[in-house]
């Protein structure tokens, strides 16, 4: 008996645990505007570097029942590349990539709407390069974005993002290439309620 209301004891806990630190989920998309450096010991030799313009798609959920921290956990699909004249010729390089995503959201709940910067690591799995890039590095992310207040789970979100590799896409002898991108998204917000009933008035 005394297990068994234990084990009771514990489902309830980590039950409202769950619900208290669970805020919510969302998706988002948009357009990936990417550009390589690329380092190397012979000069001139790369041309000129322009941005490519791609896409992304995300899933994210955000937890901690904090009013200005939150932690937020994200899988992404990304298109990521860069652009090169050469002779007037234009010379495109597209990489495909799968990232897990993990920022600290800083946010200020005000009246209508709700600003907040996330800064975090992604690690990127690359499933497709034009230029054989390594399977698996770490890139920087800062972001600013703003939630829309709204009546309801539903929330408009809107982000602007500077993705830096935090490692080389691609390092052999004399030559490495280090891949920068600039996102904007839009996407909705499917927020968690944790409101109370307000108690009965004693009579």
């Amino acid at each position: 008996m005394k297990k068994l209301l234990s084990v009771i004891i514990l489902s309830l806990s980590l039950t409202i645990l769950h619900a208290q630190f669970f805020q919510g989920w969302g998706i988002m998309a948009g357009a990936t505007a990417g550009r390589q450096k690329w380092f190397t010991q012979v000069p001139n030799s790369t041309g000129k570097q322009k941005f490519l313009l791609r896409y992304n798609a995300e899933i994210f959920g955000e937890f901690v029942n904090n009013p200005t921290f939150r932690w937020v956990t994200e899988l992404q699909y990304n298109v990521k590349g860069s652009k090169q004249i050469i002779n007037s010729e234009k010379i495109k390089y597209v990489s495909q990539y799968a990232a897990w995503n993990n920022y600290l959201m800083i946010r200020k709940e005000m009246f209508a709407i709700i600003p907040y910067v996330k800064v975090g690591p992604r690690a990127e799995y690359v499933f497709s390069s034009d230029q054989g890039f390594k399977k698996f590095h770490i890139t920087g992310a800062l972001g600013a974005g703003i939630e829309f207040v709204a009546y309801g789970p539903v929330k408009f979100i809107t982000e602007a993002w500077w993705v830096p590799d935090l490692t080389k896409s691609y390092n052999v002898p004399d030559f490495g290439i280090k891949q920068h991108a600039w996102e904007l998204r839009v996407g909705l917000k499917f927020a968690v309620s944790h409101g109370e009933a307000c108690p009965k008035a004693l009579n």
